[in-house]
């Protein structure tokens, strides 16, 4: 990345000031019908408009990269730490235990294929770990919250981000025109594919812009599902953590092993007792939902800069390998979620 010369103070705020402006051009196109429509919401976009200012204006002031960081580091945790906030105590008792079940196989399932096939097509483990957690859980969110625990470098967490996107919003529009042919072969009627579209797309946006298309009867089941993945994000990143921090500590001496065995972040915890608060009713709604945004709006600013901070030409070094986890992945998700749906749908 060129320097230019001004300080470092003046090139922090910089950064700074880029990424909140980014994010400000997010929110103002995701308010726009035609990306509504698609659900394309503040996170992806603020990816992708990031990415683009980054390749197109590579100079900054001196200290704007560490604006930029800023952002994608403690800024992008703090938003992660009050997405708690989002799941209260009804998406809790609108959901069967069946459907926690479901969730909680797809995502663990989900994982671990990733990790399998990481390792077949000799992807790093920061690669295949950010592709599973995004497509298992909830896309760049997901993706964002590995990221703060694993530490990868910026090119693959956007290689990451941008393949979830893609086959989230393929799915969003493909999936809806199945509904006719799977509601006449196995009999899923609007609640049933609802719950398959929660179980299988990616981003939340993504899931209430194709339950809506497939009617009303879809949209709750649908959006009720998903969210039980996004409350899995919380067991997710501290299975990742402790599973990321074992092997430098088994290689360490006995002395340097309580130094180096890493703890649980503290955004993680934050973000657990967040969902906790959320589900008590401790807080007044009004606090639940300024917590809401402001935790978009942190999580678009810290993926700003981590668009920013990627070039193209990294996202195509990370070669097609990651596409194609991300692509047998969703095949993953899609076949394994009817058969779920199916056979809780004969269970009942």
């Amino acid at each position: 990345m060129e320097i230019s010369a001004p300080g470092p103070g003046v090139g922090l705020r910089f950064g700074l000031a880029g990424c909140l402006l980014i994010t400000l051009a997010a929110a103002a196109l995701a308010a726009v019908p035609a990306f509504a429509r698609h659900g394309l919401g503040w996170l992806p976009l603020a990816v992708a408009l990031g990415m683009v200012a980054g390749n197109l204006w590579p100079r900054l002031p001196a200290g704007g990269a560490a604006g930029i960081a800023l952002a994608r580091g403690p800024l992008m945790r703090a938003g992660i730490a009050l997405y708690g906030l989002r799941i209260g105590a009804d998406d809790l008792a609108l959901v069967g235990w069946s459907g926690v079940a479901m969730a909680a196989l797809m995502v663990a399932s989900t994982l671990g294929l990733a990790q399998v096939l990481g390792r077949r097509l000799g992807l790093d483990r920061d690669s295949a770990l950010l592709v599973g957690c995004g497509s298992a859980i909830c896309g760049a969110a997901a993706v964002a919250a590995a990221d703060g625990v694993l530490g990868a470098r910026a090119r693959a967490v956007s290689a990451a981000v941008a393949a979830v996107v893609v086959f989230g919003t393929l799915g969003m529009y493909l999936l809806p025109l199945l509904h006719p042919l799977l509601a006449g072969l196995l009999g899923l009627g609007d609640a049933a594919f609802g719950l398959w579209l929660g179980l299988t797309v990616h981003e939340l946006g993504h899931v209430v812009a194709a339950a809506a298309a497939v009617g009303p009867g879809a949209e709750a089941s649908a959006l009720i599902e998903k969210m039980m993945r996004v409350m899995l994000l919380a067991p997710a990143m501290v299975w990742l953590a402790l599973r990321c921090g074992r092997p430098q500590a088994e290689q360490a001496t006995a002395a340097a092993k309580a130094a180096r065995r890493p703890g649980l972040p503290l955004f993680l915890w934050a973000f657990i007792a967040a969902i906790v608060l959320a589900v008590s009713g401790a807080l007044p709604q009004a606090v639940m939902n300024w917590g809401g945004v402001l935790a978009q709006l942190l999580l678009a600013v810290g993926l700003a800069g981590l668009g920013a901070a990627t070039r193209l030409a990294d996202i195509r070094q990370a070669g097609g390998r990651v596409w194609l986890l991300a692509a047998l992945l969703w095949a993953w998700l899609l076949a394994a979620g009817l058969f779920m749906v199916v056979i809780a749908g004969w269970l009942a």
